[in-house]
Protein backbone atom coordinates (compact mmCIF):
# COMPACT_ATOMS: atom_id res chain seq x y z
CA UNK A 1 0.00 0.00 0.00
CA UNK A 2 1.65 3.38 -1.30
CA UNK A 3 1.69 6.11 1.65
CA UNK A 4 0.83 9.76 -0.10
CA UNK A 5 3.79 11.09 2.38
CA UNK A 6 6.00 9.04 -0.32
CA UNK A 7 6.13 12.77 -1.56
CA UNK A 8 7.28 14.19 0.72
CA UNK A 9 11.86 13.89 1.77
CA UNK A 10 12.82 13.48 4.89
CA UNK A 11 10.70 14.96 8.21
CA UNK A 12 9.73 11.79 9.18
CA UNK A 13 10.32 12.14 12.96
CA UNK A 14 8.31 14.60 12.80
CA UNK A 15 5.59 12.64 11.61
CA UNK A 16 5.95 10.15 14.00
CA UNK A 17 5.71 12.88 16.83
CA UNK A 18 2.45 13.78 15.04
CA UNK A 19 1.24 9.68 15.35
CA UNK A 20 1.78 9.60 19.15
CA UNK A 21 0.33 12.44 20.05
CA UNK A 22 -3.15 11.79 17.81
CA UNK A 23 -2.78 7.89 19.19
CA UNK A 24 -2.72 9.24 22.80
CA UNK A 25 -5.62 12.15 22.29
CA UNK A 26 -3.15 14.71 22.78
CA UNK A 27 -3.48 16.64 19.75
CA UNK A 28 -2.95 20.18 20.49
CA UNK A 29 -5.26 22.90 19.13
CA UNK A 30 -2.49 24.94 17.48
CA UNK A 31 1.16 24.44 15.87
CA UNK A 32 3.74 26.01 14.59
CA UNK A 33 6.40 24.36 12.03
CA UNK A 34 9.62 26.25 11.81
CA UNK A 35 12.73 26.01 10.21
CA UNK A 36 14.19 26.73 6.58
CA UNK A 37 12.37 27.94 3.82
CA UNK A 38 12.32 25.38 1.50
CA UNK A 39 12.42 22.17 3.30
CA UNK A 40 8.86 20.93 2.96
CA UNK A 41 6.86 22.50 5.96
CA UNK A 42 4.03 23.35 3.99
CA UNK A 43 3.69 20.19 1.99
CA UNK A 44 3.87 18.14 5.51
CA UNK A 45 1.48 20.59 6.58
CA UNK A 46 -0.80 19.73 3.73
CA UNK A 47 0.13 16.00 4.13
CA UNK A 48 -1.16 16.39 7.67
CA UNK A 49 -4.44 17.41 7.08
CA UNK A 50 -5.10 15.50 4.17
CA UNK A 51 -4.48 12.82 6.32
CA UNK A 52 -6.48 13.76 9.47
CA UNK A 53 -9.58 14.02 6.59
CA UNK A 54 -9.43 10.81 4.89
CA UNK A 55 -11.92 8.33 4.85
CA UNK A 56 -9.73 5.39 4.42
CA UNK A 57 -7.31 5.35 7.17
CA UNK A 58 -7.40 6.13 10.82
CA UNK A 59 -6.10 9.47 12.33
CA UNK A 60 -3.76 7.16 14.21
CA UNK A 61 -2.02 6.28 10.67
CA UNK A 62 -1.34 9.77 10.20
CA UNK A 63 -1.61 8.43 5.90
CA UNK A 64 -4.35 8.83 3.18
CA UNK A 65 -5.39 6.72 0.66
CA UNK A 66 -5.63 9.47 -2.08
CA UNK A 67 -8.45 7.83 -3.55
CA UNK A 68 -11.63 8.65 -1.57
CA UNK A 69 -13.50 11.39 -1.58
CA UNK A 70 -12.31 13.10 1.08
CA UNK A 71 -8.60 13.24 -0.57
CA UNK A 72 -9.65 13.80 -4.11
CA UNK A 73 -11.08 17.12 -3.09
CA UNK A 74 -8.35 18.13 -0.79
CA UNK A 75 -6.00 17.47 -3.95
CA UNK A 76 -8.50 19.79 -5.90
CA UNK A 77 -8.61 22.17 -3.30
CA UNK A 78 -12.40 22.15 -2.75
CA UNK A 79 -12.49 20.23 0.31
CA UNK A 80 -14.95 22.27 2.55
CA UNK A 81 -12.99 21.59 5.80
CA UNK A 82 -9.65 23.23 4.98
CA UNK A 83 -8.55 26.42 4.42
CA UNK A 84 -5.27 27.89 3.46
CA UNK A 85 -3.60 31.45 3.31
CA UNK A 86 -0.04 33.20 2.33
CA UNK A 87 1.36 36.49 2.11
CA UNK A 88 0.41 37.52 -1.71
CA UNK A 89 2.81 38.63 -4.22
CA UNK A 90 3.79 41.80 -3.95
CA UNK A 91 2.99 42.05 -0.27
CA UNK A 92 5.33 42.38 2.58
CA UNK A 93 2.72 41.27 5.22
CA UNK A 94 -0.14 39.21 5.83
CA UNK A 95 -3.59 41.56 4.38
CA UNK A 96 -5.72 41.76 7.64
CA UNK A 97 -8.57 41.00 5.36
CA UNK A 98 -7.57 37.45 4.82
CA UNK A 99 -7.52 36.86 8.79
CA UNK A 100 -10.99 38.35 9.70
CA UNK A 101 -12.38 39.27 6.43
CA UNK A 102 -12.77 42.77 4.06
CA UNK A 103 -14.55 46.28 6.10
CA UNK A 104 -17.40 45.57 4.58
CA UNK A 105 -18.07 42.00 6.17
CA UNK A 106 -15.67 41.79 9.19
CA UNK A 107 -15.78 39.03 11.10
CA UNK A 108 -18.16 37.27 8.65
CA UNK A 109 -15.68 36.19 6.29
CA UNK A 110 -11.75 35.30 6.65
CA UNK A 111 -9.77 32.79 8.59
CA UNK A 112 -10.77 32.94 11.81
CA UNK A 113 -14.07 33.53 10.81
CA UNK A 114 -13.87 29.55 9.21
CA UNK A 115 -12.15 27.97 11.40
CA UNK A 116 -15.18 28.82 14.14
CA UNK A 117 -17.55 27.11 11.71
CA UNK A 118 -18.85 23.49 12.44
CA UNK A 119 -17.26 20.69 10.44
CA UNK A 120 -18.85 20.63 7.10
CA UNK A 121 -17.94 17.19 6.24
CA UNK A 122 -15.05 16.01 8.68
CA UNK A 123 -14.12 15.49 12.39
CA UNK A 124 -12.09 19.04 12.50
CA UNK A 125 -11.72 22.44 10.41
CA UNK A 126 -7.85 23.00 9.72
CA UNK A 127 -6.18 26.32 9.05
CA UNK A 128 -2.88 27.09 7.50
CA UNK A 129 -0.75 30.25 7.56
CA UNK A 130 2.33 30.21 5.58
CA UNK A 131 4.96 32.84 5.99
CA UNK A 132 3.29 33.41 9.43
CA UNK A 133 6.46 35.20 9.90
CA UNK A 134 4.92 38.04 7.97
CA UNK A 135 1.81 38.69 10.27
CA UNK A 136 1.46 42.33 11.30
CA UNK A 137 0.69 43.40 14.91
CA UNK A 138 -2.97 43.35 13.95
CA UNK A 139 -3.12 40.46 12.06
CA UNK A 140 -1.02 39.11 14.81
CA UNK A 141 -3.70 40.03 17.38
CA UNK A 142 -6.64 38.60 15.29
CA UNK A 143 -5.17 35.20 15.40
CA UNK A 144 -4.30 35.33 19.21
CA UNK A 145 -7.93 35.68 20.27
CA UNK A 146 -8.71 32.36 17.74
CA UNK A 147 -5.90 30.98 19.78
CA UNK A 148 -6.94 32.37 23.42
CA UNK A 149 -10.55 30.45 22.45
CA UNK A 150 -9.83 27.63 20.16
CA UNK A 151 -13.11 26.30 18.37
CA UNK A 152 -13.76 22.88 19.21
CA UNK A 153 -12.35 20.12 16.67
CA UNK A 154 -10.35 23.15 15.37
CA UNK A 155 -6.67 22.83 14.33
CA UNK A 156 -4.61 26.03 13.19
CA UNK A 157 -1.05 25.57 11.84
CA UNK A 158 1.08 28.18 11.47
CA UNK A 159 4.49 28.28 9.33
CA UNK A 160 7.74 30.08 10.16
CA UNK A 161 11.00 30.47 9.33
CA UNK A 162 11.92 31.23 12.64
CA UNK A 163 9.47 31.46 15.65
CA UNK A 164 11.47 34.38 17.48
CA UNK A 165 9.36 36.37 14.76
CA UNK A 166 6.12 35.43 16.06
CA UNK A 167 4.72 37.52 19.28
CA UNK A 168 5.91 35.00 22.41
CA UNK A 169 1.72 35.31 23.07
CA UNK A 170 1.34 33.24 19.94
CA UNK A 171 4.37 30.87 20.78
CA UNK A 172 3.45 30.15 23.83
CA UNK A 173 -0.60 29.21 22.81
CA UNK A 174 1.51 26.40 20.22
CA UNK A 175 3.51 23.83 20.20
CA UNK A 176 6.70 24.14 18.41
CA UNK A 177 7.55 21.48 16.13
CA UNK A 178 10.94 22.38 14.45
CA UNK A 179 11.89 21.22 10.68
CA UNK A 180 15.61 20.80 9.73
CA UNK A 181 17.24 21.07 6.57
CA UNK A 182 17.19 18.02 3.74
CA UNK A 183 20.50 16.11 3.00
CA UNK A 184 22.12 17.11 0.06
CA UNK A 185 21.30 13.73 -2.17
CA UNK A 186 17.73 14.27 -1.24
CA UNK A 187 17.61 17.81 -2.19
CA UNK A 188 19.76 16.60 -5.58
CA UNK A 189 17.09 13.73 -6.49
CA UNK A 190 14.56 16.08 -6.21
CA UNK A 191 16.17 18.80 -8.72
CA UNK A 192 16.39 15.51 -11.01
CA UNK A 193 12.70 14.77 -10.14
CA UNK A 194 10.92 18.28 -10.56
CA UNK A 195 13.33 18.38 -14.16
CA UNK A 196 14.84 21.78 -12.57
CA UNK A 197 17.88 19.95 -14.26
CA UNK A 198 19.12 17.30 -16.26
CA UNK A 199 22.10 15.94 -15.24
CA UNK A 200 23.13 13.91 -11.95
CA UNK A 201 26.45 15.89 -11.14
CA UNK A 202 24.96 19.53 -11.92
CA UNK A 203 22.02 18.62 -9.22
CA UNK A 204 24.63 17.13 -6.59
CA UNK A 205 26.92 20.49 -7.04
CA UNK A 206 23.85 22.60 -6.95
CA UNK A 207 22.46 20.42 -3.74
CA UNK A 208 25.98 20.64 -2.05
CA UNK A 209 25.64 24.56 -2.05
CA UNK A 210 22.22 24.51 -0.99
CA UNK A 211 22.05 24.45 2.91
CA UNK A 212 19.75 21.87 2.37
CA UNK A 213 16.89 24.23 0.82
CA UNK A 214 15.02 23.29 -2.53
CA UNK A 215 14.10 27.49 -2.44
CA UNK A 216 17.96 27.74 -1.99
CA UNK A 217 18.55 25.50 -4.92
CA UNK A 218 16.22 27.32 -6.83
CA UNK A 219 18.11 30.68 -6.71
CA UNK A 220 21.11 28.73 -7.38
CA UNK A 221 19.23 27.24 -10.61
CA UNK A 222 19.08 31.47 -12.07
CA UNK A 223 21.49 30.57 -15.35
CA UNK A 224 22.44 35.01 -14.44
CA UNK A 225 24.05 33.90 -11.33
CA UNK A 226 25.42 30.47 -12.56
CA UNK A 227 27.18 32.77 -15.76
CA UNK A 228 28.76 35.26 -12.89
CA UNK A 229 29.80 31.61 -11.01
CA UNK A 230 31.61 30.63 -14.17
CA UNK A 231 33.06 33.87 -14.73
CA UNK A 232 34.34 33.79 -10.97
CA UNK A 233 35.53 30.69 -11.22
CA UNK A 234 37.67 31.18 -14.68
CA UNK A 235 39.37 34.48 -13.35
CA UNK A 236 40.53 32.72 -10.13
CA UNK A 237 42.23 30.14 -11.97
CA UNK A 238 44.05 32.48 -14.06
CA UNK A 239 46.28 33.50 -11.32
CA UNK A 240 48.74 36.48 -12.15
CA UNK A 241 46.52 37.34 -15.37
CA UNK A 242 43.34 37.80 -13.02
CA UNK A 243 41.77 41.16 -14.44
CA UNK A 244 40.34 41.89 -10.54
CA UNK A 245 38.95 45.39 -11.87
CA UNK A 246 37.48 43.99 -15.57
CA UNK A 247 35.73 41.49 -13.18
CA UNK A 248 34.47 43.63 -10.75
CA UNK A 249 32.96 46.04 -13.02
CA UNK A 250 31.25 42.99 -14.58
CA UNK A 251 30.17 41.36 -11.90
CA UNK A 252 28.51 44.18 -10.24
CA UNK A 253 26.70 45.16 -14.06
CA UNK A 254 25.02 42.20 -13.98
CA UNK A 255 23.75 41.90 -9.97
CA UNK A 256 22.56 45.32 -10.38
CA UNK A 257 20.48 44.47 -14.32
CA UNK A 258 19.12 40.89 -12.67
CA UNK A 259 18.34 41.74 -9.50
CA UNK A 260 14.72 43.22 -8.71
CA UNK A 261 15.70 44.93 -5.10
CA UNK A 262 18.91 46.39 -3.49
CA UNK A 263 18.04 43.42 -1.09
CA UNK A 264 17.92 40.87 -3.84
CA UNK A 265 21.28 42.14 -4.83
CA UNK A 266 23.35 41.78 -1.80
CA UNK A 267 21.87 38.07 -1.69
CA UNK A 268 23.12 37.18 -4.89
CA UNK A 269 26.70 39.25 -4.20
CA UNK A 270 26.77 36.85 -1.04
CA UNK A 271 25.73 33.90 -3.77
CA UNK A 272 28.96 34.68 -5.89
CA UNK A 273 31.44 35.56 -2.75
CA UNK A 274 29.92 31.52 -1.79
CA UNK A 275 31.15 30.72 -4.94
CA UNK A 276 34.26 32.26 -4.51
CA UNK A 277 35.55 30.71 -1.18
CA UNK A 278 34.27 27.18 -2.28
CA UNK A 279 36.07 27.41 -5.46
CA UNK A 280 39.09 28.46 -3.01
CA UNK A 281 38.50 25.53 0.10
CA UNK A 282 37.79 23.00 -2.78
CA UNK A 283 41.50 23.45 -4.09
CA UNK A 284 42.80 24.22 -0.03
CA UNK A 285 41.10 20.48 0.64
CA UNK A 286 42.73 19.42 -3.03
CA UNK A 287 46.12 20.25 -1.64
CA UNK A 288 46.09 18.94 1.91
CA UNK A 289 45.24 15.54 0.07
CA UNK A 290 48.42 16.23 -2.15
CA UNK A 291 46.00 15.92 -5.30
CA UNK A 292 47.41 18.03 -8.44
CA UNK A 293 44.74 16.80 -10.69
CA UNK A 294 43.53 20.45 -11.88
CA UNK A 295 45.22 22.78 -13.65
CA UNK A 296 45.79 25.39 -10.67
CA UNK A 297 46.72 23.46 -7.95
CA UNK A 298 49.35 21.79 -10.66
CA UNK A 299 50.29 25.75 -11.33
CA UNK A 300 51.15 25.94 -7.71
CA UNK A 301 52.36 23.36 -6.09
CA UNK A 302 51.39 22.20 -2.55
CA UNK A 303 53.18 24.82 -0.01
CA UNK A 304 53.13 27.58 -2.23
CA UNK A 305 49.47 26.79 -2.92
CA UNK A 306 48.26 26.65 0.45
CA UNK A 307 50.14 30.29 1.69
CA UNK A 308 48.65 32.08 -1.69
CA UNK A 309 44.86 30.30 -1.47
CA UNK A 310 44.51 31.00 2.32
CA UNK A 311 44.75 34.19 2.90
CA UNK A 312 42.48 34.65 -0.39
CA UNK A 313 40.08 32.28 1.24
CA UNK A 314 39.75 34.88 5.11
CA UNK A 315 39.92 38.08 2.36
CA UNK A 316 36.45 36.34 0.30
CA UNK A 317 35.15 35.87 4.45
CA UNK A 318 35.72 39.09 5.17
CA UNK A 319 33.88 40.60 2.67
CA UNK A 320 31.08 38.63 2.65
CA UNK A 321 31.08 40.37 6.15
CA UNK A 322 31.38 43.54 5.06
CA UNK A 323 28.47 42.69 2.21
CA UNK A 324 26.58 41.87 5.44
CA UNK A 325 27.50 45.34 7.35
CA UNK A 326 26.12 47.11 4.38
CA UNK A 327 28.76 48.41 2.60
CA UNK A 328 28.75 49.11 -0.77
CA UNK A 329 28.45 46.16 -3.03
CA UNK A 330 30.22 47.38 -6.04
CA UNK A 331 33.18 48.52 -3.60
CA UNK A 332 33.22 45.24 -1.95
CA UNK A 333 33.10 43.55 -5.00
CA UNK A 334 36.49 45.62 -6.74
CA UNK A 335 38.56 46.06 -3.68
CA UNK A 336 38.15 42.16 -2.94
CA UNK A 337 38.96 40.94 -6.71
CA UNK A 338 42.09 43.41 -6.70
CA UNK A 339 43.22 41.84 -3.41
CA UNK A 340 42.91 38.55 -5.01
CA UNK A 341 44.95 39.53 -7.73
CA UNK A 342 47.39 41.12 -5.68
CA UNK A 343 48.08 38.17 -3.82
CA UNK A 344 48.40 35.51 -6.75
CA UNK A 345 50.98 38.40 -7.68
CA UNK A 346 53.13 39.05 -4.87
CA UNK A 347 51.91 36.79 -2.00
CA UNK A 348 49.93 37.70 1.69
CA UNK A 349 48.16 40.35 1.54
CA UNK A 350 47.08 42.81 4.97
CA UNK A 351 43.50 43.15 5.49
CA UNK A 352 41.89 46.85 4.35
Amino acid sequence: MVSVWSELRGHSGQRELFQRSIARGRLSHAYVLTGPEGIGKLQFARLLAKSLFCRERTPEQVDACGECRACRSFDVASWPDYYEIRCPDGKTEIPIDLLIGSPEKRGREGMCFELAMSPQASLRRIAVINDAQLLNDAGANAILKTLEEPPAEALMILICNNPDALLPTIRSRCQIIRFFPLPDQDVAELLVHLNHVEDNEEAKTIASMSEGSLAVAGQLLNPDLRNLRNAIVEQLSKLEKMQPLVLADHVADELERFSSSVEDQRRNARWLLRFASDFLRERLHHLAKGDLSDALTQRLGVRIGVDLLSPMLDRVIQANNLIDANSPVRLVLETTFDDLARQLRIGPITAR
